[in-house]
């Protein structure tokens, strides 16, 4: 199959299901889940899908507010047991910025649904905002910039400015990737400026990503290998990989078997 007919069968596939996730799309077409971001980033660039976290949804009419569903993030399981342990590290009278990934999004159902006392979140992600509303005893506030709807969320000079003269308690947030040697990255440019902010903000930063992130590279790096990330919390460790220079350089924690390892 053609590149172009990939594409136009991709796009045929998301409008009929309306949401998908991207290891489904390479299964159908057998091909690889880069192969299947590559197709859908296009297919985005082209204005004829949105991309999402994990896949991809049919393209509403600009002004819609719509949620991601559940169906298009892939393994929910592994972020909700990673979002668990990252609960924990949520004090009362906390500060937090918070982005609109989908791990994260987990930790704020949490939130929503916990007993911490006197929070107050800073966010860039509209899906945040309408999870906290929920609680009358959190204060939450919206950074303001420009909407980009493909990933809930807000970006540019003034989302970047307000974050910038912000100090807070912690900040989480999820990757695209993390490299030894290279840092932590993520697929969109004008997402990853507000990001770096955020790291820069706060006192403690936490980074959630589940193991499928390891060893994965993006161009739009948000922090060295070796910067400013305090926690690394994932799922579980894969056999096959070497994690010492993880636990090395930030404090490492697998949320499968609450094992925790300081930094060096």
């Amino acid at each position: 199959m053609l590149a172009e007919e990939r594409k136009n069968f991709i796009c045929n596939i998301i409008n009929e299901k309306k949401a998908v996730r991207v290891s489904e799309l390479s299964k159908e077409l057998q091909i690889t889940e880069a192969t299947v971001r590559r197709d859908l980033d296009e297919l985005q660039n082209e204005k004829k899908i949105r991309r999402t976290h994990g896949g991809a949804v049919a393209l509403y009419p600009a002004g819609i507010n719509y949620v991601i569903s559940e169906l298009s993030v892939e393994r929910i399981e592994e972020k909700r047991l990673i979002a668990q342990k990252a609960y924990e590290y949520v004090d009362d009278l906390d500060t937090i910025l918070m982005d609109g990934s989908s791990t994260v999004l987990e930790l704020c159902k949490l939130i929503a649904a916990g007993n911490k006392k006197g929070l107050t979140v800073l966010t860039n992600a509209f899906s945040v905002v309408n999870v906290l509303a929920k609680r009358k005893d959190i204060t939450v506030v919206h950074v303001g910039g420009v909407v980009k709807y493909e990933i809930d969320s807000s970006v540019g000079n003034i989302a970047e400015n307000t974050i910038r003269n912000l100090r807070v308690d912690k900040t989480f947030l999820g990757v695209n990737g993390v490299e030894v040697g290279y840092g932590y990255s993520i697929t969109n440019f004008a997402e990853a400026a507000v990001k770096v902010e955020m790291i820069q903000s706060a006192k403690q930063v936490f980074v959630l990503a589940d193991h499928s992130k390891f060893s994965v590279s993006y161009l739009a790096k948000i922090a060295d290998f070796e910067g400013k990330v305090d926690y690394l919390i994932t799922d579980k460790r894969r056999k096959s990989m070497d994690y010492t220079p993880y636990e090395e350089n930030v404090n490492f924690i697998v949320a499968d078997d609450g094992e925790s390892v300081e930094k060096k």
